[in-house]
């Protein structure tokens, strides 16, 4: 990154945005996070604080609503620029009536469905719009976005996780097209699709168990960055970041 880089992270209070947006401070960025809990907002703030120099702010939002984005326009105007978007924010199904597992496709309400889509996808869609006025007019910036595989071996179906695949099916082909898009503008578009990394969402689920093990949130927001900045030439467009399987029980030194 860039001295004196500036990020937007949304879902930057909890989970992979967290540990994204702490790295960022960590390499002397300023980073505007995005959430909708302002206790957990604030605490991350302070962390950030404590981590490095830049002008860190939160800003409690919920990009599945439309009304998000003149908000995080105007947020975003506060600091003139904006070099990353980090598009990390995302539900899944949840449990169904206190189950282990989500509800299937035949149980599932569209309040739910179109509530996890609102958020992974259109979220995602919208922070989009609001950074593209500032790199379009910057000739330069990088936009990522947390997709997912969804399975070992790949972005693909899985059961009971209709709405959760079908946003991260979306996110991705939204991501195809906007890397052609951007190409004229000098804007690198980045697809992550990592595997089981330890969160707050796959936390009392065993999820992790098809994958051999799960990533360290903050091996993922490493492993992440070094993709962005791997070469400012060229664009890692779709990257898998899969956890190494444990061996005995004991998952690999980081």
């Amino acid at each position: 990154m860039q001295p004196g880089h500036v990020s937007v992270v949304t879902g930057g209070s909890s989970g992979i945005g967290r540990a994204i947006a702490e790295e960022l401070a960590r390499r002397g960025g300023s980073v505007l996070v995005i959430g909708r809990d302002a206790a957990r907002l604030a605490d991350t703030v302070a962390a950030l604080e404590a981590l490095g120099p830049g002008r860190h702010r939160a800003l409690s939002l919920d990009l599945g609503e439309p009304e998000a984005l003149p908000v995080l326009e105007a947020a975003i105007a506060e600091y003139g620029r904006v070099d990353l978007l980090m598009a990390c924010a995302a539900l899944a199904e949840g449990p169904a009536g206190g189950s282990r597992l989500p509800m299937p496709t035949r149980d599932l309400p569209l309040s739910t469905f179109q509530r996890v889509i609102d958020v992974n996808l259109n979220g995602v869609f919208l922070a989009v719009k609001a950074v593209l006025p500032f790199m379009i007019a910057a000739g330069d910036g990088d936009i990522a976005a947390i997709s997912s595989s969804t399975t070992p071996h790949g972005l693909g179906g899985r059961a009971l996780a209709p709405a959760y695949c079908a946003s991260k099916f979306a996110v991705a082909a939204l991501f195809r097209t906007l890397t052609e898009e951007m190409v004229e503008h000098g804007i690198r578009v980045h697809t992550l699709l990592p595997g089981t990394v330890d969160t707050p969402m796959i936390a009392d689920t065993a999820m992790h168990l098809a994958y051999g093990g799960s990533i360290k949130p903050e091996h993922f927001a490493k492993s992440a960055l070094a993709i962005i900045d791997l070469n400012r030439s060229a664009v890692f467009a779709e990257n898998y970041i899969l956890p190494v399987p444990a061996r005995g029980g004991t998952p690999p030194a980081p």
